[in-house]
């Protein structure tokens, strides 16, 4: 029994010379462990492809920082606002979250679930499988927890971690812990594909669309305003008087049925600093073609002086925007102002119809 012992032990000491010494060996082990990593993942069934069962809480704003994959092979650091999401409560608390990468625009719905904890948290626990990348590389593509570093491909998946947490503040639910961790798209094996928020933030619209109550007494319109050349241009638009409210419509090409409204006093026409307009589902163009909430932005654009006083050139903002009126032809016009309709609370417009020279709104004969 001694002398079995012995050799029996030998034989065990032996076995990681030869694996360290076989080739061959050594990488089908360590396909072996590969593929054994990748059963124990999600898979495609575990997809959620589709609106949940649940509390719909529909055309959430989704604010973030994060990142995005160019054409031109490097990932860049950029900021949304204006996005549109939807967040769905199923019946235990536990909340799925649409579009949890906010530069990702792919051609199915990509939901995250986020686990109610006893401490009022919402778990993201990670991996999940989000899409079915039929036809690619990688066949399943995962949300992982990344830590933005500075390797090339800009993110490591967190080794520590795979948990990104939310709470909910006020009416916002907002990604807290790490600021450099965060939900990232990726392969089974963890590598990077380049979409992830590192701040995150959903929240309600508190303000509702303007909208005249009789849409029929529309009047046609005709603004004229200098174009990004600065070349004076035209455009058809419909305008609606209530009472001493005034209601716009069609200076937007892509979504020409939303309206904003300013308020006659005396002489003027008052209008918000920030609007709210509603949701653009019909965009192409901007937000990288993603549905957007817009806003009517009116700002000023020349020589101004900041708060130290100093003259500077470029936009400024103007804390409550006006537009001449004209009772007896019903028209308005600015010698400062350009409106811009913005994607989002930015402060330079995707779009805008006018420069500082004129912005006057004539009635067509």
């Amino acid at each position: 029994m001694k002398h079995f012992y012995i050799l029996s032990l030998i034989a065990l000491m032996s076995v990681p010379s030869f694996a360290g010494n076989n080739v061959p060996l050594r990488r089908q082990l360590a396909k072996f462990a590969k593929q054994k990593a990748e059963a124990e993942l999600p898979g495609l069934s575990s997809i959620i492809s589709s609106q949940p069962e649940g509390t719909l809480y529909k055309d959430l704003n989704h604010y973030f920082e994060g990142c995005y994959a160019s054409s031109d092979g490097y990932i860049y650091d950029y900021l949304g606002d204006g996005y549109v999401s939807d967040i769905v409560e199923d019946s235990e608390g536990n909340l799925y979250i649409k579009n949890p990468f906010g530069f990702l625009n792919m051609d199915a719905e990509i939901w995250v679930k986020a686990t109610k904890a006893a401490d009022g948290k919402y778990n993201v626990e990670l991996p999940q499988a989000v899409y079915d990348n039929t036809g690619g590389d990688d066949p399943i593509l995962y949300a992982w927890r990344y830590i933005k570093d500075d390797s090339e491909n800009y993110a490591t998946k967190d080794a520590k971690s795979q948990v990104v947490s939310f709470e909910l503040r006020n009416d916002s639910l907002v990604k807290v812990g790490d600021d450099k961790a965060f939900i990232g798209l990726g392969a089974a094996n963890g590598y990077f594909y380049g979409y992830g928020d590192t701040v995150c933030v959903y929240n309600k619209i508190k303000d509702a669309a303007p909208v005249p109550a009789d849409v029929s007494k529309a009047v046609d319109y005709k603004v004229t305003y200098n174009d990004a050349t600065d070349t004076s241009t035209g455009k058809d638009i419909s305008v609606v008087f209530e009472g001493n409210e005034v209601f716009f419509c069609g200076l937007d090409d892509t979504q020409p049925d939303l309206w904003f409204s300013g308020t006659i006093e005396g002489d003027r026409l008052m209008l918000k600093k920030w609007q709210y307009m509603g949701v653009d589902r019909k965009n192409t163009t901007y937000a990288l073609g993603q549905p957007s909430h817009m806003y009517l932005y009116p700002f000023g654009w020349g020589y101004f002086t900041d708060e130290t006083g100093n003259e500077k050139f470029g936009l400024y903002e103007v804390e409550s925007p006006s537009l001449a009126y004209d009772a007896a032809t019903k028209t308005f016009s600015t010698d400062e102002l350009t409106l811009a309709i913005n994607r989002g609370h930015h402060y330079y417009p995707f779009v805008y119809y006018s420069k500082p020279s004129s912005f006057p709104l004539r009635q067509q004969a």
